[in-house]
């Protein structure tokens, strides 16, 4: 609009330039010079973990090492612990199986005593006599047959089962015995097994069987153990031979040389008798 300023948009201040600063160049190397290789830090070390070669600082490795053995040692404890449940679990199912079975003997037992007042009764002169009675009494009969036989299946069937059972946990127990022989018993191989059920049979008075119902890691290691002392206290240590006595060097004696032979007077010369004469004067004082 004529006679009218345009506003004026504010000026801004210009920002101060700054001077980046520049990173100072890494010393030049000679040709031919290579670069120095870092030091080695010294505080770290090396150890294994699962297996594999690790580096970390030091102290590192002894707290690895102890979380490592708290972590297998809990897990020991947490097999043996649900070993124990098991266990546990199949005695009391023993337990109620026993009850059944005993129950089942006891109702066997009189079944058997209701069935033996029957042996004795002519159904013949019984059914002429007294009809309905007869009848009855058939019935009563035939209905004990059926308990019986009912009864005599179920504890067959509770035989089985247990045989069975029984079967199957000597079998676990033979499979857990041996693996703890093969990774715990310092040397040990079939031929050792051998010596020590011989052992066991032969000196200790077990049977096969009772060894194969009674076997677990903690009796073989009893009886691994107590072989071991048993051939230690069998075994005489080795005598070595007497040693000889020690040989004198062989003294060596110088001959003694052989006296010239005496001459006789009549081949001496003069001087030579002179000689003996006065020798024999001197002798002689």
């Amino acid at each position: 609009m004529d006679g009218e300023q345009e506003p004026i948009a504010p000026v801004e201040p210009e920002a101060p330039a700054i001077e980046q600063e520049m990173e100072p160049n890494p010393p030049e190397l000679a040709d031919g010079e290579p670069p120095e290789a870092p030091e080695p830090d010294e505080d770290l070390e090396e150890f294994d973990w699962d297996g594999k070669k690790i580096k970390g600082p030091k102290g590192l490795k002894d707290g690895v090492l102890m979380h490592a053995d708290y972590t297998r040692k809990t897990q020991e404890v947490a097999a043996t612990r649900k070993e124990l449940e098991e266990r546990a679990q199949r005695l009391d199912q023993q337990f109620k199986a026993s009850d059944e079975e005993m129950n089942a003997r006891a109702a066997l037992i009189a079944i058997d005593g209701d069935l033996k007042s029957y042996d004795n009764v002519d159904w013949d002169a019984w059914e002429q006599t007294d009809p309905l009675a007869a009848q009855a009494g058939f019935r009563k009969w035939q209905q004990l047959q059926a308990a019986r036989s009912q009864v005599a299946n179920h504890l067959n069937e509770k035989q089985n089962a247990r045989t069975v059972q029984a079967q199957q946990d000597s079998a676990r127990r033979l499979q857990e015995t041996r693996q703890y022989a093969e990774t715990k018993i310092k040397g040990w191989t079939p031929e050792i097994d051998a010596k020590v059920t011989d052992f066991a049979t032969k000196e200790l008075g077990f049977t096969w069987d009772m060894l194969k119902s009674a076997y677990n890691p903690a009796i073989y290691r009893t009886l691994h153990l107590a072989w071991l002392g048993h051939q230690a206290l069998n075994t005489k240590p080795a005598t070595s031979a007497p040693k000889p006595p020690p040989t004198e060097p062989l003294k060596v004696v110088a001959a003694k040389a052989n006296p010239p032979a005496a001459k006789s007077l009549s081949a001496m010369s003069m001087e030579e008798y002179a000689a003996h004469r006065k020798k024999q004067e001197a002798a002689r004082r």
